[in-house]
């Protein structure tokens, strides 16, 4: 607790902390807070597909690209929002806006609650929920996650698993 013995010296001394809070110096920047933003781009593919009652199938040959925006709001939990495309076999397929919802739980891993919306060339809901491993290295940090995804915006759920490498620099 501060305490001031002038009144008239407590705005120079609460400038002088503000300062020294926002630019540490030498050793105090190991223990200077996380950053809270980050920007994410992701690569991930489709392991296995069930269509709504169909057989199960294999690798889809499709692959998402996504880029996007997060921001812890507790050292725990982060906001985040992705958008990209997908294209299977080579062609373009559909572009979608996922944001979502990240648990650290761990240092190294992590529980994902994602809400893909495609755009185009419909517009559907797709929950994803996954769980993730993770490292971070200074303010880069690669992820594995593996997911479960279920287009239930039509009411005729699917079921696909989903493999997703991604890399975050926080800033």
């Amino acid at each position: 607790m501060l305490v001031f013995r002038s009144v008239r010296h407590a705005p120079l001394v609460l400038a002088l902390l503000a300062v020294s809070r926002v630019a540490p110096c030498g050793a105090a920047d190991a223990a200077a807070p996380a950053p809270v933003n980050y920007v994410a781009g992701f690569l991930g593919t489709t392991l296995g597909y069930r269509p709504p009652g169909g057989p199960w199938d294999g690798w889809q040959h499709d692959f998402t690209t996504q880029l996007g925006y997060g921001r812890q709001i507790t050292p725990k939990l982060a906001l985040e929002l992705d958008l990209g495309p997908t294209y299977v076999d080579g062609r373009y397929a559909s572009f979608a806006l996922t944001p979502g919802l990240v648990w650290s739980f761990h240092p190294n891993v992590y529980a994902a609650a994602r809400f893909a919306v495609p755009v185009d060339p419909e517009l559907n809901l797709v929950l994803l929920p996954g769980i993730g491993v993770c490292r971070a290295f200074g303010r880069v940090m690669p992820t594995l996650e593996l997911s479960f995804a279920s287009a239930v915006g039509r009411g005729d759920p699917d079921l696909g698993v989903t493999l997703t490498a991604g890399l975050l620099v926080f800033f």
